[in-house]
């Protein structure tokens, strides 16, 4: 609430505004107040999201071919301890396995091509001055996604994600990459009408936590006929409510009334969305037509990839400004499962700043993931040297000692990762694994109900609980974790739905996997409208 001119006689001049800028972009456009969304708008684009690059919104990076692991992002440790930003002194060890060849970052490599020639960006969004995952909010109903739009040297076409149809107002491009969650209702119909209380299945959630990035990835072909340089301009869009969403809080109307159609579970009917059937007492000054909602760029970057004779230098820049963006990089893979190319890029980290600790931290996770509980530790050893007072430091290494079955020197150091992070859960769920382990029951269960007031739904918490009660000899309440337990667990039921609709939508299928490559629209005609306006 800072302080701001005001004309009120008893203010003094000032006083604290009350405007309370977030993410809604939807009610001050549809009730005409411009000066609130001229705030929410900068709001966003100063706060929500930057890229790899220091003050430059969004980095591509590129590289042709490399070997990539495919794995479950659901299966990445979720914990407080993610990226980090303190740095101390001294020099460690590198060992890099190889990935294939790579130009990165491209604005420093500046790799030549070829016309005909194809090759893989990657786009690096990184979060800054966010306290929670990104976007946050609806995301069942928000519109978030990146942009990317390659032209030759005389404005031709030569790729487009994430375009916008009827000039920047409907719905957007639905093989762009997305920031949100897709959830199912019983009968594996995509629930998008802020019908949560029908969800049962959830077909993905892509969302970037606070001080984390994410890696979207593109194929471009360049056109034989492409005269260089080619521009690639990425950006990533924000629209508060989707399309579908807009429409049906305005107009929506179901074309069936029978009752079976519907249910607390399921919502099988079909609707039209037309102007005439918009409510007189519809909420907002436009009462008339279905408005379109504001797009609003949070982060934009533009570069050029050359064209001409000669061969594509493969190199990495790792000059320590480079660093960072190795970092975000890197931390974009190792959540989505691409642990051999997350390994490279905090390798290239330690090469750039050998005196920061979360390079060799880094590196340590995705040998951790790896299972290479052994060969990570000289790792950890060296960031443990370099940042003694880094908790997510301690948090790893006691991985790796637990992985040892050094159970009590593994338990000192999560407890040392408690000591600042007590509302942690993956710290706490890990304190009582191994005191489970460790047959202290009882004490297991103590720290469990801490990560119950935390979140009662906790998957982990409650099956750690039921082994925990067994070891007790306390088979009701054993049982009771269980159900709670079964309860949370996606069930086959859950699977098959959305396994329906990966067969509806192939755009929907490829989002889902956490690794997957995005191909170019067809590019006669589309265009995004950045502001948007009704007049």
């Amino acid at each position: 609430m800072p302080l701001t001119p005001s004309g009120d006689k008893g203010a003094d001049g000032q006083v604290h505004s009350h405007r309370f800028p977030a993410a809604n972009t939807a009610l001050p456009h549809v009730n005409g107040d411009d000066e609130q969304l001229r705030v929410v708008e900068e709001f966003l684009a100063t706060t929500s999201c930057l890229s790899t690059s220091s003050l430059r919104p969004a980095e591509a990076l590129v590289d042709a071919p490399r070997w990539r692991r495919r794995g479950d992002a659901s299966q990445q440790v979720a914990t407080t301890f993610g990226v980090g930003e303190e740095s101390a002194g001294g020099h460690g060890p590198v060992v890099l396995r190889d990935v294939g060849q790579m130009a990165a970052p491209l604005d420093r490599v500046k790799p030549v091509f070829a016309p005909g020639d194809r090759v893989k960006v990657d786009v690096v969004v990184r979060t800054r001055s966010v306290g929670h995952f990104f976007p946050g909010g609806t995301i069942d109903s928000v519109d978030c996604w990146v942009e990317l739009h390659g032209k030759d040297a005389s404005g031709r076409d030569v790729f487009l994600s994430g375009a916008v149809e009827q000039d920047g107002e409907g719905k957007v491009d639905p093989g762009a990459h997305y920031f949100r969650s897709v959830m199912l209702d019983e009968h594996g119909n995509v629930a998008n009408k802020r019908n949560a209380f029908q969800t049962r299945s959830l077909l993905y959630a892509r969302l970037i936590p606070p001080g984390a990035a994410d890696v979207s990835h593109y194929i471009v072909d360049i056109p034989d006929w492409a005269e260089g340089p080619i521009t690639l301009e990425a950006k990533l869009h924000y629209r508060k409510f989707s399309r579908y969403y807009t429409e049906f809080s305005y107009a929506g109307v179901a074309e069936s009334q029978d009752p079976a159609m519907f249910a607390k579970g399921f919502d099988d009917r079909a609707y039209t969305f037309r102007a005439a059937d918009i409510p007189g007492n519809v909420s907002g000054a436009i009462k008339n037509r279905i408005p379109a909602l504001p797009i609003t760029t949070l982060a934009t970057t533009t570069l050029e990839l050359p064209l001409g004779p000669g061969e594509t230098e493969w190199r990495a820049a790792t000059a320590e400004e480079d660093a960072v963006r190795w970092n975000d990089y890197g931390i974009g893979l190792l959540l989505q499962g691409d642990l051999r190319g997350a390994e490279h890029a905090f390798t290239r980290v330690t090469e750039a700043k050998p005196a920061w600790a979360d390079g060799y931290l880094n590196v340590a996770r995705t040998l951790i993931e790896e299972g290479q509980t052994e060969t990570a530790r000289p790792w950890v050893e060296k960031a443990l040297e370099l940042g003694p007072d880094l908790a997510r430091v301690h948090y790893f290494h006691a991985q790796i000692l637990k992985s040892l079955g050094e159970y009590d020197q593994a338990l000192a150091a999560l407890r040392r990762a408690e000591a600042d992070y007590p509302r942690d859960r993956v710290v706490l769920n890990d304190i009582a694994r191994i005191l489970f382990l460790q047959k202290k029951y009882a004490e297991a269960v103590e720290v469990l109900d801490r990560v119950a007031r935390i979140d009662p739904e906790d998957l982990q918490m409650h099956y750690t609980r039921m082994l925990s009660y067994r070891g007790l000899g306390d088979l009701e309440r054993a049982e009771q974790a269980e159900k709670l337990f079964r309860r949370f667990k996606a069930d086959e039921a859950s699977q098959m739905r959305t396994f329906a609709q990966r067969q509806r939508s192939l755009e929907d299928n490829n989002e889902r996997q956490a690794i997957h490559e995005h191909v170019s629209a067809p590019l006669a005609g589309a265009s995004v409208r950045m502001g948007g306006s009704d007049d």
